[in-house]
């Protein structure tokens, strides 16, 4: 399992007037192939904009992201949109679906737009993909309906799909749960879990204990910097199911947190 995502010495500044501000602030950080990292931190801890820079929605003022061997910095606007069309996915706690579209064509927005670069399948064979894909996520019977016909958790599924129907290298979750109850939640988390098991590199921000307990590790931010970073315990074998798991991490990460004043 090699690496993914390089980070390395990365800031972001902001002025107001002559006085700078670093909302990033030289950070250094990696993401392996098939891992799935918690970002968690404070609000105004530069967490959703370290993703921002990470998708390139952002431009770093110092430091280096580099996808494998790919400069994401030496890249012109035009290029970083191909490259992020092809190899990231991108999940925002308001999911951006186009409400004038349906379920299957918000879906397939992004095969749509490779349409012409060699890279598209035959149509039914995307059809069939992503009637598949709805079909294993609950949304099969709401395919032909518009988001707003939708519950908060199903819309969020949809844009989901979306993110990784180009099957991308990466997919980044800025607070995918924060608009959604406890029960729309969990599926959403069951659903990331699946992609995660089947190979998928996801790195999620959220502030939410229970929703940070289903990754793999966490790294806390804390004023533009990587205050600490935790990799929760194996799963231990008197550990009989999935509740005692989760319920033994949040025991690790609430012990982590207070040490970070959280």
């Amino acid at each position: 399992m090699g690496k993914l995502l390089e980070i390395r010495n990365l800031t972001r500044k902001y002025y107001e007037g002559t006085r700078e501000s670093r909302v990033i602030d030289n950070i250094n950080l990696e993401v392996d192939e098939k891992e799935f990292v918690i970002i968690m931190g404070a609000s105004g801890s530069g967490k959703t904009s370290l993703l921002h820079l990470m998708a390139g929605i952002d431009n770093a003022d110092e430091g280096t992201i580099r996808y494998k061997n790919v400069d994401f910095g030496q890249m012109s606007e035009k290029e970083k949109t191909v490259f992020r069309r092809t190899n990231i996915g991108i999940v925002f706690q308001q999911n951006c679906l186009i409400p004038d579209l349906t379920v299957y064509e918000n879906i397939m927005l992004p095969l749509m737009l490779d349409r012409g670069k060699g890279k598209r399948k035959g149509k039914e064979n995307e059809k069939d993909t992503i009637t598949k894909l709805c079909g294993q996520v609950g949304l099969e019977e709401h395919i032909r309906k518009y988001p707003s016909q939708l519950s908060g958790g199903q819309q969020q599924r949809a844009a989901i799909l979306r993110s990784i129907i180009n099957r991308p290298p990466l997919l980044l979750c800025d607070e995918p749960t924060g608009s959604l109850n406890s029960a729309q939640t969990e599926i959403v988390m069951r659903l990331l879990n699946v992609l995660n098991k089947k190979g998928q590199t996801i790195v999620l921000v959220t502030h939410d204990m229970k929703v940070a307990v289903k990754g793999r590790r966490v790294v806390y931010i804390k004023d533009g910097r990587v205050s600490g970073e935790l990799r929760f315990s194996e799963t231990n074998p008197n550990e009989t199911n999935e509740k005692e798991v989760y319920r033994r991490r949040e025991e690790e990460l609430l012990n982590f947190l207070q040490k970070r004043g959280y």
